[in-house]
């Protein structure tokens, strides 16, 4: 398709880059649009408020061109919490102060639909002509604009969006507020001019004005015919391959042309269940016909359009998650995903490879990887859409590098994680072993989740807030920096890590000398604590010899750490933290990190010859990114040898910086 745009925009035509082009839907409730609500009880002409009520029928065209484009489609809700306890006493009583004749009743009142913008009411509700599918986030708020004690902003960033055209009410209040917000933020922001309307016409007509001043000093305005004529170009696909690709996008895609259904997918991957290679793999097997009742009734599958957004995906899970009880799983099976069953974990929780026995899916004398290499190895045989894992030092970005896959390591606590086994709870985080990095992130942008019960939850106020390039970074630009101790890699892996560092540089990144010396001490330090963590958390022995000299050496290594020497540890830990931290911030800092995910791909006969030296090595660059709460991904980026052993790259970001890191690493797709 050739790139989109909304060529009569002004000031200037507004492009929609692919993928990265979100169509906002503010507010289109039942109280701000029908008669009865909020809106209607507080405006004084009904002429007026039947011209608010009007903008639903091309909002409604504009969500239907949207969608036919494939652009991400959001909307929002202004509203609050029962108590009332989001909503300042300004906004729920400063209009009665003024005017007690005109507004009788205020936010929280009963009125004929309910508690006046209380989420949960009716009113509260969006007008059925607008409805959000199954598979559009809707965003829940309590001020006018959306990024406003929200996690808009993560909302937009983790799925990769810098391009947002906006419909909705009002266009003087919440439309103009949020404009200006993403103004701030870096999006490049389109206001729909006949999808929008307000209250009073001389605020309206300012607003267009200034949506679009100053030669588009904040931003542009269309009409939404430019976006439905283009969508009138476009037909949906007619067919597939017969051969599927497993992949989420291209299942959902498949699933949406009605040239293949879900059942079909699950016949597939449970006859591959069958082969003797999932018997390494797989702890547990679910049942067929108990899986399937994810889905719905059989003759419901045709109605893939709105269906949530796992519909009939695939997945497992390590056997680390209780199934029953993660609200992770929940939610992805609630999303319409279909659970297969949980993948084999290396028995101790200690080491970075498994055992001697189970080798590569590329090569039957080189190692697997460690603690999550179930989940590495199924979805390298095909064996589901993506699996989640754990990760504590490299446990499952390493055993994706050395499978060809994708080994997500999302910043801690932005994935529901209670009811996982963690043997190290201070660092372990949940990961996505898939097969593209897109897969790996609509994973974690559909699951994202703050739960303020859960201790390893981390709250969106505790995110930081970068404004975001709209260029994307290619054309904007990145910076990346790479260690200089390259001293444990091998000749053949050097070769290939500087061959990624020259595309790097081909794909708009900028090498920036740097010291990363903390890096490795940081590595030393933390690997006695991580043991001390391991052992006190249940780190078990293994009639396995190799993996029993390997939780020997974790014991050995706890064993030597006093109370007085891990608190000055974790110390020196947090400032070399910080100090890693400030390379990041400023004109002069870098955006990610390069590294190779391993520094070699052991045979399994040097695993058995010397379990502790190699467990040690292999960690040598992903052991500081759980340490330092940094987000990580490793993606397959060339191939060794003559047996063309995959080669894992890692692109590192702090905490929270999952959607800078995520775009880069798309470049590498």
């Amino acid at each position: 398709m050739a790139p989109l745009s909304l060529a009569p925009a002004q000031p200037m035509p507004f492009a929609m880059p692919e993928g990265r082009t979100a169509l906002v839907v503010i507010d289109m409730q039942k109280d701000f649009l029908l008669k009865g609500g909020y809106g209607f009880l507080q405006c004084p002409s009904e002429k007026v408020f039947e011209k608010v009520s009007s903008v639903i029928e091309p909002t409604s065209k504009a969500i239907a061109a949207a969608r036919k484009l494939g652009l991400h489609v959001i909307h929002t809700r202004e509203g609050h919490v029962e108590d009332l306890s989001d909503c300042p006493p300004t906004k729920r009583m400063r209009q009665q102060m003024t005017n007690p004749d005109r507004h009788k009743l205020v936010i929280g009142t009963d009125g004929p639909m309910g508690r006046l913008l209380v989420r949960g009411s009716d009113g509260h509700d969006i007008v059925d002509a607008v409805k959000p599918l199954k598979d559009e986030p809707v965003l829940d708020k309590p001020g006018k604009g959306s990024f406003y004690n929200t996690d808009f902003h993560q909302m937009l960033v983790s799925r990769g969006i810098t391009h947002i055209m906006l419909a909705g009410v009002t266009t003087e209040c919440c439309v103009a507020t949020t404009f200006r917000e993403a103004n701030d933020h870096g999006f490049e922001t389109c206001v729909l001019t006949d999808c929008t309307s307000g209250f009073d016409n001389e605020i309206v007509d300012a607003s267009m004005k200034h949506f679009c001043a100053f030669d588009g000093l904040l931003g542009y305005t269309c009409s939404s015919k430019p976006l439905l004529d283009l969508a009138a170009t476009v037909t949906m696909p007619q067919s597939v391959a017969a051969e599927f690709d497993i992949s989420i996008a291209s299942l959902r895609v498949a699933y949406r042309s009605g040239k293949l259904s879900p059942t079909k997918v699950i016949d597939y991957v449970y006859e591959q269940l069958t082969k003797p290679d999932a018997a390494a793999v797989f702890k547990t097997v679910i049942d067929k016909a108990e899986a399937m009742k994810t889905l719905p009734e059989a003759g419901v599958e045709a109605t893939f359009a709105d269906m949530p957004y796992f519909y009939g995906i695939p997945f497992s899970v390590s056997e680390s998650f209780d199934i029953a009880k993660s609200s992770l799983v929940k939610a992805l099976i609630a999303s319409g995903a279909i659970l297969i069953g949980t993948t084999k974990i290396e028995a101790t929780g200690s080491g970075l490879f498994a055992t001697a026995e189970v080798s590569s899916e590329y090569s039957a004398e080189h190692a697997s990887g460690g603690y999550s290499f179930g989940s590495a190895l199924a979805i390298a045989k095909g064996l589901g859409s993506f699996s989640l894992a754990v990760d504590t030092d490299g446990s499952s970005r390493i055993p994706a590098a050395f499978n060809g896959v994708v080994g997500y390591n999302v910043s801690k606590g932005l994935l529901p994680s209670d009811s996982v086994a963690k043997f190290c709870p201070s660092i372990d985080t949940i990961s996505v072993v898939a097969t593209t990095v897109h897969d790996a992130r609509v994973v974690f942008a559909e699951m994202r989740h703050q739960d303020i019960k859960n201790p390893d939850s981390a709250l969106d106020r505790f995110i930081p807030i970068k404004s975001i390039d709209f260029r994307g970074p290619k054309e904007g630009g990145f910076r990346f920096a790479v260690p200089e101790d390259l001293s444990l890699v091998s000749d053949e892996y050097k070769v290939a890590f500087d061959a990624i560092v020259e595309k790097a540089k081909s794909l708009g990144g900028t090498l920036v000398p740097m010291d990363l010396s903390s890096i490795a001490t940081a590595s030393k330090l933390a690997t006695p604590i991580i043991a001390a963590e391991r052992v006190a958390f249940g780190a078990k022995s293994s009639d396995c010899g190799v993996l029993a000299k390997l939780h020997d050496e974790t014991v050995a290594a706890a064993s030597t750490l006093s109370a007085v020497k891990v608190m000055k540890d974790m110390a020196t830990l947090r400032a070399l933290k910080a100090e890693l931290y400030l390379k990041f911030e400023g004109a002069a800092g870098v955006d990610v990190l390069f590294m190779p995910t391993a520094p070699y791909q052991p045979l399994t006969s040097a695993v058995e010859a010397d379990p502790v030296r190699i467990n040690s090595d292999l960690g040598s660059f992903t052991t500081l990114t759980n340490v330092f709460e940094m987000c990580a991904i490793s993606v397959k980026a060339g191939e060794i040898g003559p047996l063309k052993l995959p080669f894992g790259t890692m692109i590192v970001a702090p905490m929270g910086m999952d959607g800078r890191m995520l775009d880069i690493a798309e470049l590498f797709a």
